[in-house]
């Protein structure tokens, strides 16, 4: 399948119903581009793994959908909090998993797709090793608290990465990454997202805002202190291809009134019209005898 757009993402449980929603938007919205999803399975439970397999009978543009597991033992030691899981980490180590792949777009599973995905899978890394959009905080800062050498003081957002996984793998990303992460610890304010900037500073595209319109973006919280920046993310605005709900709030939950819950919500008739055929597709246990 050499040329379908492969995704990976991690999900437990609770975001299943995100992640569906992610996956259904996209392939709604790319009907012209074939997918495999890599999915990260941090406790998902045996109704979740019907849902998502259902996705394959559903579209046609849906290939496979592969499963996967990480040890979590190379994290025991990460910062944590209530939002940001252990499980959180557990991209640092796609490229080294999936040895066979030599290009994978990572979406965090709190995103909806509003466009054509195929510009960014055929984006030009340019020679770097991932290709990301810079996070809406402009946490420029941050290298110089982790006393990171650097001469782009830019800091991405890890919620999407583009990865040239060859690229990666020679660099040894993964080990180096992990091993920032032991060293660290007390220095992780945003967790694997600082780690990876420490590691991928100087080595990463700035893409377009348009394909990870964080919140902070969305609601205008913060201007870029560069003027054609703040262009861009006007653009990013008004077109948004990935839209994702970064931060606490979140479109799923009624309570926080989230001002772009309009496009989560959309999706949410035919993520229901699938649980509910995967629900009836499922396996019925024998009946007693009487």
């Amino acid at each position: 399948m050499p040329d379908s757009i492969k995704i990976a993402s991690t999900s437990n449980h609770e975001f299943c119903t995100p992640l569906l929603t992610l996956y259904i938007s996209i392939l709604e919205q790319n009907s012209a581009a074939d997918f495999e999803f890599f999915i990260i399975d941090d406790g998902l439970e045996p109704l979740d793994y019907h849902y998502l397999n259902v996705l394959c009978q559903q579209y046609g543009n849906c290939l496979r959908i592969t499963f996967l597991r990480i040890d979590p033992a190379g994290y025991a030691k990460a910062a944590t909090n209530a939002r940001i899981i252990q499980a959180a980490y557990y991209r640092i180590d796609l490229p080294e998993t999936l040895r066979e792949q030599q290009r994978l777009l990572y979406l965090d599973c709190d995103m909806v797709c509003h466009g054509d995905l195929r510009p960014l899978w055929q984006q030009d890394l340019q020679g770097n090793i991932i290709g990301a959009v810079e996070d809406a905080g402009y946490v420029e800062a941050r290298l110089d608290k982790m006393h990171v050498p650097h001469q782009n003081k830019r800091y991405f957002n890890s919620g999407l990465m583009l990865i040239d996984m060859s690229h990666w793998r020679q660099a040894k990303i993964s080990q180096q990454t992990k091993t920032f992460i032991a060293e660290n610890t007390d220095r992780l304010r945003y967790h694997d997202q600082d780690a990876l900037n420490a590691i991928l500073a100087d080595r990463w595209l700035p893409l377009h805002p348009k394909y990870n319109a964080q919140s902070r973006l969305l609601w205008r919280e913060q201007q870029h202190s560069d003027p054609t920046e703040e262009r861009r993310n006007e653009a990013a605005r008004q077109n948004p291809v990935l839209l994702h709900y970064s931060g606490y709030r979140k479109p799923w939950n009624p309570t926080d009134h989230h001002p772009a819950a309009a496009a989560f919500n959309a999706y949410q008739p035919l993520v229901r019209k699938l649980k509910l055929k995967a629900f009836n597709q499922r396996p019925q246990r024998n009946a007693k005898k009487a």
